[in-house]
């Protein structure tokens, strides 16, 4: 959008007064037009917005004033206007390929993709090489679906000016949009080794990595896009997504907040902003949240598609199952809201599948969306017991999710799993953990809750929180997350550094929780960590949940984590992960004097009252009645059982994998090592 030729060209108009297209304004408009440049060009929009509309008084049919009048408009955010404002500007104008390419990038912002491919177009045909129309059909291509289009269009946006930092970006969205994070980085990169101050670059290479699950460099990037930008909304929420994905959730509800407010029509950050009180335990403020967004956007497929996971994890799953259906009413392809509607307390029905089938189909299904419906119709087949369904879908979606994962460098290493093992085995010694013994905080605060997902630990979780005198943080990873160098960096913990560790332990465990006497830190993969637990905390506790391998096998298998977790998506490599945890827990139960207690799944499920008041027993803690109507206890549950524990306990999970048969050969061989 340079301003300096068309300065030129309005001085000229100006002094001669004739114009080259259409009918001139005489010397007092270009003198307005001037001016209204010169305020844009300092940043006084308000200034500027005057001075068009008196050049638009002076001279209604010219092109130019509205041109930029619409240029402002978009600046200041009202975005409505500065649409009307470039349409009015192309009915006055035909031939301006600039103005035809702005218009592109406006009818974009305002989601109406097919009016801004028709002008990009038409600003192509005018000008051939003009790099901006090509990356603005890119963006209404990609928009519309049209991904290898849009990659193409990027692609001749950069050959025609390969120093073009804002197509650089797009193909990066391209990529990220695609599955492809690993190219989309580095495409962000280029654009930030061009334009180093250039925050989109830096917020969006910030999502790519949080999909890679680099959190901690992009945090750093969210953090650099906001420092160039403080009022920037895609800085703002980037930097709230990897502040949640790091388990603030308190300063990313900050950060959202702040986003929303400064524009409250940006989707993305109202639905993090609901999905951040969630994941923080204020459920009822999240469902007002996503009511608001849906007050402004009623046809928001994808709030109804958050409003019923909040409504689920409440337990109100009729609720649930009502928003999850108007998502897909709104929109048909969206394939989250199936796998939630199949993954919910229902069943689909015979239309409702063959409504998937049809999906399935179509060509122009993304491979995230044909692995989520995969996993649903697995689901659905699943409670029909059709095992030889349920297998065909779970392998087919398995499949997809390796592929994916594989093209983006994210695979299972199975002998580098085994030598962590062994690495954090010989660190955490007798000699070791006697040494460090007397370093830790005393407090009996922290309980640690660890196991294989789906194992239990989610069922464990309710029933604990459901004590008056217990919380939980959720899977914040409070521990997990403490030392850059594990194990390496535990030999050297001065006592200084263990002190700070645990302040920084008690900090997070008691946000949102008060002053209870036990809260909760789950995390599902914390048996590699529970030897540093001793270290930090050695009157705390740990609770280990255990379940049939081959259940857990299945279940994970038979999930479509929202974590990468490479080796859920091959049975034998789940096999071998299930082999490594008994291992590690074999080892910390030889050198541990932490309190620390196994918990069978299938025991609950046998005698929900003794284990539960063994479990209560254990933490130390006088029981409760309530422990025994967890499902009833009104707290969020945020994990993928969440419905399972709303609901009195059933059997029908235990030996569930002597159903599938040979189905399962692979887990077991790689169980049996």
């Amino acid at each position: 959008m340079n301003r300096q030729e068309r300065r030129r060209q309005r001085k000229t108009r100006g002094n001669s007064g004739k114009a080259t297209d259409g009918i001139s304004p005489d010397v007092a408009t270009a003198q307005q037009l001037d001016d209204a440049s010169g305020h844009y060009d300092a940043g006084r929009l308000d200034e500027a917005a005057e001075s068009c509309l008196d050049a638009i008084a002076g001279a209604p049919l010219d092109f130019e004033p509205y041109h930029l009048l619409a240029l402002i408009r978009y600046r200041q955010g009202r975005l409505q206007d500065a649409g009307e404002n470039i349409l009015e500007a192309i009915t006055r104008n035909e031939n301006d390929p600039e103005l035809h390419a702005n218009c592109g990038a406006i009818m974009n912002m305002l989601g109406r993709h097919p009016e801004a491919e028709a002008a990009c177009r038409h600003a192509i045909e005018l000008k051939p090489a003009n790099a901006e129309a090509h990356s603005n059909l890119a963006v209404a291509l990609e928009m519309q679906g049209r991904i290898e289009e849009a990659k193409k269009a990027c692609g001749r946006a950069i050959q025609i000016n390969p120093d073009y930092p804002e197509a650089l970006i797009n193909l990066g969205n391209l990529y990220v949009r695609s599955g492809d994070y690993v190219s989309g980085v580095e495409a962000y990169v280029k654009a930030i080794q061009q334009a180093p101050e250039n925050p989109t670059a830096r917020a969006n290479l910030s999502v790519a990595l949080l999909r890679l699950e680099e959190s901690d460099e992009a945090l750093l990037q969210a953090q650099e896009a906001v420092d160039l930008s403080p009022d920037y909304v895609e800085a703002l929420n980037a930097l709230g997504n990897a502040l949640s994905a790091k388990g603030d959730y308190v300063q990313a509800e900050d950060v959202f907040r702040k986003a929303y407010v400064i524009q409250p029509a940006h989707r993305e950050a109202g639905m993090n902003l609901a999905a951040t009180l969630h994941k923080s335990g204020r459920s009822d403020d999240a469902i007002t949240t996503y009511q608001q967004i849906l007050d402004i956007n009623s046809g928001l497929a994808e709030a109804e598609n958050g409003l019923g996971v909040v409504l689920l994890a409440l337990g109100k799953t009729d609720d649930a199952t009502t928003a999850f259906r108007r998502a897909i009413k709104i929109r048909p392809a969206l394939a989250d809201a199936w796998y939630n509607l199949a993954s919910s307390d229902h069943d689909l029905s015979d239309e409702e599948v063959k409504d998937i089938q049809n999906l399935l189909e179509k060509s122009d299904i993304s491979a995230q969306q044909r692995i989520s419906l995969n996993f649903a119709l697995a689901e659905r087949a699943d409670r029909k017991r059709d095992t030889d369904a349920s297998m065909f879908h779970l392998n087919a979606g398995n499949n997809m999710r390796r592929n994916a994962l594989s093209r983006n460098e994210i695979v299972f290493d199975g002998d580098q799993l085994d030598r962590d093992v062994a690495n954090i085995s010989r660190t955490f010694s007798t000699s070791l953990l006697t040494r460090l013994q007397s370093l830790g905080n005393n407090s009996e605060v922290p309980v640690f809750l660890c196991g294989m997902p789906r194992s239990g630990t989610t069922l464990v979780e309710q029933i604990i929180t459901s004590h008056p005198q217990a919380g939980s943080v959720g899977e914040m990873a409070v521990v997990a997350d403490l030392l850059e160098d594990y194990p390496g960096e535990i030999i050297n913990l001065s006592k200084n550094r263990i002190e700070g560790l645990c302040q920084r332990v008690l900090e997070r465990l008691t946000i949102g929780t008060g002053q209870l006497q036990r809260v909760i830190d789950k995390s599902p993969f914390g048996f590699f960590h529970i030897g540093l637990m001793q270290v930090l905390f050695p009157n705390a506790r740990v609770v280990h949940c255990q379940r049939n391998p081959m259940d857990v096998g299945l279940s994970c298998y038979a999930q479509n984590f929202i974590a990468n977790h490479p080796w859920s998506t091959d049975l034998t490599d789940i096999g071998r992960y299930i082999r490594a945890e008994s291992r590690m827990m074999e080892h910390w139960k030889s050198v541990l004097s932490l309190p620390l207690l196994d918990v069978s799944y299938e025991d609950i499920i046998a005698d929900q009252e003794g284990q539960s008041r063994r479990i209560i027993e254990f933490l130390g803690l006088g029981w409760d009645d309530a422990c025994l109507r967890f499902h009833d206890n009104g707290k969020t549950v945020l994990t993928a059982s969440n419905w399972q524990v709303r609901k009195p306990l059933y059997s029908r999970s235990v030996g569930k994998a002597e159903g599938y048969g040979d189905h399962l050969k692979a887990l077991r061989e790689g169980l049996s090592g």
